[in-house]
């Protein structure tokens, strides 16, 4: 937070906000507050570290995957507008990134995608929302904030930290020991500089803060930490059940055997299950030599109930519907299978992929601004995005129904053809052409 405070007194709520952050970060990461429980036992000292499921990040990837499982189509009435979009987002590894930027943002409530000008290239940065204060808002929006992001020049860490406001950025650039650094002279970046409209865009996700306060975003789990805590309770009881539950035998106090440490002279007893000689004992041999299996029965399927049980609980909880997530082997439905029928699956993913084709456009917008500004391309039209609504299909069940409807008479060998390779009518006529020739 210190950094952020060089450019002088933060909004009204930030502290609490950034404390909030911090804490999805770590559970997001696999370091939630329950994660150490205390040892049991009589030589039980200190704390273990707790089974986890890890949810928290199934979670983001799934609603990750389900709001992004394939690139978006950008159209443009200019091509050569279009093409210099998609250049630029192939140079950024837009689309490569796009998953886990999602992933953090669903994590942490929003994240952050800058566009800037460096050596003569347009470049995009990744950011999360621990690293990014938004100071103003505009058509449901931000549109002014402050940037941090961490630089490594010549083997030595910087932090650059940007002010956006008011049309006007300022750079500060500090040390690895906090100590104010040239800007100028380590990033090649001006001080100060100067923008027309915003130089970022801001992904949030369909999840409303409490409060009312639109300038933050919530975690996609921020409502349900209870329950996740519940489910890695029962998922690390789950494990210790294997380790409570080893085979057990009762053995007669007569064999067992004793042996000496000659260092310590410390006595210890053990049963020898090695010992293939034969052995007499004075006893009776019907009472005191029966060896019994005190094995328990492992509590497998009520474990995994209780785990479903408190899954649906999640989905429930943020917006999927029942069964999404599951402790078995169906795993996550498709896209496919959830958008053919009505689902509370289907309208939350919805709001995030309207959501992140605006993101999308704005960064689309952007680059063409910035391309524009360097004399690069000129910005004649407006790019959309467009998220194709087959995004994942099942490839086998797509040639099932296109083969009965080519049989039907319903579809052309020729269509047929092009939806199950998913190729252009030439391509299709020459595969067409191919399988008559043979």
């Amino acid at each position: 937070m210190d950094i952020y405070r060089l450019f002088g007194e933060l909004p009204e709520g930030c502290g609490a906000q950034m404390a909030r952050i911090a804490q999805w970060r770590d559970i997001y990461a696999g370091e939630p507050p329950w994660g150490y429980v205390k040892k049991s036992g009589l030589y039980g000292k200190g704390e273990r570290r707790m089974a986890q499921l890890g949810c928290a990040r199934v979670l983001c990837d799934a609603l990750s995957g389900l709001t992004f499982g394939t690139q978006a189509d950008i159209r443009c009435t200019d091509e050569a507008q279009r093409d210099f979009v998609m250049d630029i987002l192939e140079k950024n590894a837009f689309w490569e990134n796009m998953p886990a930027f999602f992933s953090r943002a669903y994590a942490l409530g929003g994240g952050v995608i800058r566009v800037y000008e460096c050596g003569g290239e347009i470049t995009l940065d990744y950011m999360a929302a621990d690293q990014f204060i938004p100071l103003s808002m505009s058509h449901g929006t931000a549109d002014g904030g402050i940037f941090i992001g961490c630089i490594y020049r010549d083997g030595k860490r910087y932090e650059l930290a940007e002010r956006h406001l008011g049309g006007e950025i300022e750079r500060i650039l500090t040390d690895s020991r906090g100590r104010r650094c040239d800007v100028q002279a380590v990033t090649g970046l001006s001080e100060h500089d100067t923008y027309d409209m915003p130089c970022f865009a801001v992904f949030r996700p369909a999840c409303p803060p409490p409060d009312g306060n639109m300038l933050y975003g919530m975690s996609a789990f921020a409502g349900c930490v209870d329950t996740l805590k519940a489910i890695d309770t029962v998922f690390d009881s789950f494990t210790r059940e294997f380790i409570l539950g080893r085979k057990r035998i009762i053995v007669p106090s007569s064999c067992i055997r004793t042996v000496v440490d000659p260092d310590t002279g410390k006595i210890s007893r053990y049963f020898d299950t090695d010992d293939e000689v034969y052995q007499a004992l004075k006893c009776d041999e019907d009472r005191d030599l029966k060896i019994t299996d005190n094995t328990s029965e492992l509590r497998v399927t009520e474990h995994i109930d209780a785990l479903n049980a408190l899954l649906d609980i999640l989905c429930f909880q943020t917006g999927l519907s029942s069964g999404t997530l599951s402790f078995n082997e169906s795993g996550l439905k498709t896209a496919a299978e959830i958008k053919s029928m009505e689902t509370r699956t289907e309208i939350t993913m919805q709001q995030n992929r309207a959501l992140a084709a605006e993101l999308i456009e704005s960064i689309a917008d952007i680059i063409c601004v910035t391309g524009e500004r360097m004399g690069l391309i000129r910005r004649t039209s407006a790019v959309h995005a467009v998220f194709s609504d087959a995004q994942v299909i099942d490839r086998e069940k797509a040639a099932d129904e296109n083969i009965r409807l080519h049989e039907a008479g319903l579809r052309s060998r020729i269509h047929a053809i092009m939806a199950i390779d998913d190729c252009s009518e030439e391509e299709a006529e020459r595969e067409a052409n191919a399988i008559k020739n043979e």
